[in-house]
């Protein structure tokens, strides 16, 4: 005797839900139908994409079908309406507006007000009006739900609140509070494009002392600020005496570049009296960025017959001296295998050497 889980597998029963249509980067497919999306699918993901899709999934088809309207027992505009309501045309539409307001803050001394960004949505089924701020970690005040959804009356008394009193970069007065309007989303600024209004470029978003120096705390909390020369060679020096050397990079520069040597041929011109051109060979060491200058003499010049003209040592482009020991100066800025172009000039102590 079989279960009832065999019978059914041996008799073809399976009722499981399969899976036919699925979503990837290029679209919407119907597995069911061999991969290929059909003119439905291809439809309904083209509608998607707008943001315009729910008009258009609610659009009020054409009339067909016997006139009704001479029909006893039935009203005008029932059954075929011809001007679709509110309710019914913008059924879960809302237009959404950024804005902020300013609060006094009293018995502080490092802030006096603050800004509070809050989101306005406008429901255009039934003209109402829903306030919320964003919730702000630890900023001390209530927030989530400002308004509660319902019409809200003008300042001035001559009716409710509606999409024309919403601009960007202008002011909306709700129950005594002046709140700046700063943008807007792309359902609302297509809703007012298409019926030919201007609403407005996005204002930046604005932050008061408060904001500003939690934003700075919290990324200096989380190491995301720049430290100083001294703090970086002092956790480098803990590093050396508790014998984990980290890999730094005049070490990897040195295993990347040891043995390499660039080699140019420069001249320069002694102006002094009983002076003369002098050729020389530039070694540039890639390994260290540090310059040795060797004099090229030709035979029976009568100069002495040591070549070394700058022994191999980094070559400053601006030479100091301080005025006595310990004194604070910048760090010196040394040649770079960028700054050897033929043609080009580069000085050593005071000479002038062509390339």
């Amino acid at each position: 005797m079989l279960s009832l889980g065999t019978a059914n597998e041996k008799h073809g029963m399976n009722h499981h839900k399969t899976i036919t249509l699925e979503r990837n980067m290029h679209g919407t497919l119907d597995k069911h139908k061999g991969g290929k999306p059909t003119e439905e699918i291809i439809r309904v993901a083209s509608m998607l994409g707008k943001p315009s899709w729910r008009l258009e999934a609610t659009k009020v088809l054409n009339r067909s079908g016997p006139e009704l309207d001479d029909v006893p027992g039935v009203s005008k505009n029932m059954k075929w309406p011809r001007v679709a309501p509110a309710w019914l045309k913008h059924d879960k539409q809302v237009l959404r507006f950024y804005a902020f307001f300013q609060e006094a803050v009293h018995e502080r001394a490092d802030e006096n007000s603050r800004y509070r960004h809050c989101v306005i949505m406008y429901c255009m089924e039934d003209g109402t009006i829903r306030i919320s701020e964003p919730k702000v970690e630890n900023s001390g005040m209530p927030q989530g739900q400002f308004l509660k959804r319902h019409r809200v009356q003008r300042a001035d008394g001559s009716g409710f609140l509606g999409p024309g009193d919403f601009r960007v970069g202008e002011d909306v007065m709700i129950y005594g509070r002046n709140f700046h309007v700063t943008g807007a989303d792309r359902f609302t600024r297509w809703f007012f494009e298409e019926n030919g209004i201007d609403l407005g470029a996005d204002e930046p978003v604005v932050e008061d002392m408060w904001e500003k120096n939690y934003k700075f705390s919290k990324t200096a909390e989380k190491g995301g600020l720049a430290v100083s020369r001294n703090v970086i060679e002092a956790k480098q020096l803990n590093n050396y005496q508790t014998g984990n050397p980290p890999p730094g990079r005049a070490l990897t520069q040195f295993l990347e570049n040891d043995r390499k040597v660039l080699r140019f041929k420069a001249y320069w011109d002694d102006n002094t009296l009983y002076g003369a051109r002098i050729y020389t060979v530039v070694h540039y060491y890639l390994a260290d960025n540090t310059v040795e200058i060797n004099e090229a003499h030709s035979r029976n010049s009568g100069r002495w017959e040591t070549p070394v003209f700058f022994r191999r040592d980094k070559l400053l482009k601006e030479n100091r001296v301080n005025a006595y020991p310990g004194m604070l100066e910048p760090d010196p800025q040394v040649y770079l295998p960028e700054d050897f172009m033929v043609g080009s000039d580069f000085h050593v102590w005071g000479r002038k050497f062509v390339l």
